[in-house]
């Protein structure tokens, strides 16, 4: 072979190296995988108020794959390393920022905290072919073709926990209200209770919206009160949820108050307010009751938080965080079965991923976009403030007709 035709080979190979991106053996042409290290990027609130939920996401996810890379790695061969970058809830610009940072860096996004994060991020991730997995349950994200969606929708939520209530004796005709951030986490609870009320017959009372920064709730819970409110549904955080649900303790008025999960947090039923929750309210959520070893998903987490974090306390958030990192974990041992882990090679994983139910917790399919389907079911917690996490079950797999019905449409 003459020594300029062996030039023109290796050229060309190069070349074809460099199309393909790398692929499965991870060459620097692919990003966030380099020899047998896959980083996944984690923007989630660590040093505001949101903290008490962001903290615990990126630990579970940390814990999670420390076993999965004790254990051989993904595929038996790569080992996982999580990148986590602090983000400010309330401002949904620092998202964008962060994931300009890492961008390069990461093969995908395993968590971003935030509707309104995940709406300032959608055009950058389309644009870099990226995946990113949601820390929230807006409807919207189930059949957007970047996000790995996880858990079942806000709407949802609100629709089984408003359909648990009228269901219950004596509950038929009573007026159904909101008290929501305004946010797009706030707008999905809103839009949830509307398409309750649309089913089952009746007109919602007032609905009020207030900001994270607000500190006096003593008007909008007023203004709930004079309009004879019996239940109402409550789209908040919990550093903002203790301040709601004690000015309507301190004005004496003890409505059903309806939660998505994002509003609890265990503290709250060791605060002075415990009496009053163990009362009034019901968290809509889903997955296993922490320290429940009935449930094979708990054990398995407990056995990993014991080995890798045995400072962990109970936490719901560390609990859907788990979840989160094992259907992440799903995804990319998908790519690697297919022999591609470039961002392309991740989004096509994602149209061929198998229905995934995370241990504990309702199935989810995923697969081509236009058929993709959360869980619709969920358990409806009431507040115990002997429980780890200050909550036990009031009702397993709650799932009205409205919930059973509802579309999902195209998203962005």
């Amino acid at each position: 072979m003459s020594p300029s035709r062996l030039v023109s080979l290796i050229t060309l190979g190069a070349l074809a190296a460099v199309a393909c991106g790398g692929g499965a053996a991870g060459t620097a042409a692919t990003p966030g995988v380099s020899g047998d290290t896959i980083t996944v990027g984690v923007l989630t609130p660590l040093s505001d108020p949101v903290a008490v939920i962001g903290r615990p996401l990126l630990r579970s996810m940390q814990v999670y794959f420390a076993r999965v890379n004790a254990a051989g790695g993904i595929g038996g061969r790569y080992q996982v390393r999580v990148q986590e970058e602090d983000i400010t809830y309330a401002n949904p610009s620092t998202s964008v920022q962060k994931y300009q940072k890492i961008k390069d860096q990461v093969a995908l996004l395993g968590m971003v905290v935030g509707t309104d994060h995940i709406n300032g991020l959608l055009p950058l991730l389309r644009e870099d072919g990226m995946v990113a997995t949601p820390g929230t349950l807006d409807a919207e994200w189930v059949r957007t073709p970047n996000l790995l969606s996880v858990w079942v929708p806000y709407q949802l939520q609100i629709i089984n926990g408003v359909g648990y209530f009228l269901g219950q004796p004596g509950n038929a005709g009573k007026t159904i209200c909101s008290m929501v951030l305004a946010t797009g986490y706030g707008e999905a609870a809103e839009e949830g209770l509307m398409s309750a009320a649309a089913s089952e017959g009746f007109t919602p009372g007032p609905r009020v919206r207030f900001r994270q920064d607000d500190q006096d709730f003593v008007a909008p819970i007023t203004q709930l009160r004079n309009g004879n409110c019996d239940a109402v549904i409550l789209a908040s955080l919990p550093a903002v949820t203790g301040k709601v649900l004690g000015a309507a303790a301190q004005l004496g008025w003890s409505p059903r108050w309806i939660m998505t999960s994002p509003s609890w947090h265990g503290a709250l039923a060791q605060s002075s307010l415990a009496d009053y929750l163990t009362r009034t309210a019901w968290i809509v959520s889903e997955g296993p009751v922490w320290g429940d070893t009935t449930d094979a998903g708990m054990r398995e987490m407990l056995a990993a938080v014991a080995q890798y974090a045995p400072d962990q306390q109970p936490d719901l958030y560390f609990t859907a965080g788990w979840s989160v990192a094992q259907t992440v974990g799903a995804l990319l041992e998908q790519a690697v079965r297919s022999g591609d882990l470039t961002r392309t090679g991740i989004l096509t994983a994602l149209e061929a991923m198998e229905p995934f139910s995370p241990a504990g917790w309702g199935e989810y399919r995923y697969g081509p976009i236009g058929t993709r389907e959360p869980p619709r079911a969920n358990t409806i917690f009431r507040v115990n403030p002997a429980a780890p996490i200050g909550l036990e079950v009031e009702a397993r797999n709650v799932s009205v007709p409205a919930a059973q019905s509802y579309q999902f449409t195209a998203g962005r």
